[in-house]
């Protein structure tokens, strides 16, 4: 295993390290929206990650489980201080609001076009529904402080209205769905999920930092709302989970969805920089979903065949466009809400 920068003996040698991870920024006027849609969920699917390893070490007395935890959960702030130096840093709150929102809705219509599981493909589609309504909520205020938002979706997606705000609160009961198997089901429902669940994570703790940077009382009240919803739907997609995966095996299902997520990123970014950045956490998260399986089947003596990426599957690309799924979607959401295990049309 390479030397993470924390075991250098030499101070030199962890500057030089650490200097490395901050890349020139990508500007944000000369890329595709999808791009950097591509370039948000690497950096949450980065952080979701870390904050795993760093529970996953709490929850294993195994110490060279632990000790592996520590060293990848290392690389992983690399991928992730390399993903954030991406960011424009005259994008605004607001502006980076629309992105994240945009990054929610773009990996909603990918995951469920690849879903195999129909219940969690029923849960995608009505996630997805709710972010329209928020894009358009958080476009408007945009629109009314000076900030155009096409400048930020460039026409990626059309802004308009969805599932009603205050149609947005679920009860609890109804929030949980059956879960997944993980001797039963598609290692690719595992991955869709997870990456979702980043992105929601991400949303919902960016959004919680730009509310108190946001003088508008408007603004502010409509982060709340939106904030709330955000635990919502993260609960709804947590009971989709497997409550007997084990930390290791979610580690690996954590890392496909990395590999995932860079891979198509590497594919579509134009940027040199971004492309750097993708295809360097793609080699190094590749290398940690090896290491990890050799844990898995040397240490807990199991078949680790399931956690090999399946190429063909693990990076399918959507069959249509985010505009053209979501038309489909608006036709089948309307009055849809989850009632106990499922969903059902409202009276």
């Amino acid at each position: 295993m390479a030397t993470i920068y924390n075991d250098m003996t030499n101070n030199a040698d962890i500057q030089r390290e650490l200097n490395e991870w901050t890349l020139p920024h990508v500007e944000k006027t000369q890329v595709a929206p999808q791009e950097l849609a591509k370039i948000t969920a690497g950096y949450a699917i980065e952080q979701h990650q870390w904050t795993d390893y760093h529970h996953f070490a709490s929850m294993t007395s195994n110490p060279d489980i632990k000790r592996l935890f520590t060293q990848i959960g290392a690389q992983e702030e690399e991928h992730l201080a390399m993903m954030g130096s991406l960011t424009d840093p005259d994008t605004t709150p607001l502006e980076a609001s629309l992105a994240l929102e945009m990054t929610a809705v773009t990996g909603f219509t990918e995951a469920a076009q690849v879903e195999p599981n129909q219940t969690c493909k029923s849960v995608y589609d009505y996630i997805l529904y709710d972010h329209l309504t928020q894009t358009k909520a958080i476009a408007d205020i945009a629109s009314q402080v000076g900030t155009n938002p096409q400048g930020v979706i460039k026409n990626h997606i059309e802004v308009r209205r969805g599932r009603p705000l205050d149609k947005q609160f679920v009860p609890t009961d109804d929030l949980m769905k059956p879960h997944l198997n993980k001797d039963g089901d598609d290692i690719m429902s595992f991955v869709n999920l997870h990456m979702l669940l980043a992105a929601e994570e991400s949303l919902h703790n960016e959004l919680q930092l730009f509310r108190r940077m946001l003088p508008s009382y408007v603004a502010r009240r409509l982060y709340s709302m939106i904030n709330a919803i955000e635990t919502l739907h993260a609960s709804m997609l947590e009971s989709l989970d497997d409550p007997n995966a084990t930390p290791l095996e979610r580690a690996m299902i954590n890392e496909m969805a990395e590999i995932r997520t860079h891979q198509l990123g590497a594919h579509m970014a134009k940027d040199a920089n971004a492309k750097r950045a993708h295809e360097y956490a793609l080699r190094q998260d590749e290398q940690h979903l090896s290491w990890l399986r050799d844990t898995y089947s040397n240490v807990e003596h199991k078949d680790s065949a399931k956690y090999a990426p399946n190429m063909q599957k693990l990076f399918a690309p959507p069959q249509m466009p985010a505009n053209d799924y979501i038309n489909q979607v608006m036709q089948t959401q309307v009055n849809i809400m989850p009632r106990g295990m499922g969903f059902e049309k409202a009276a």
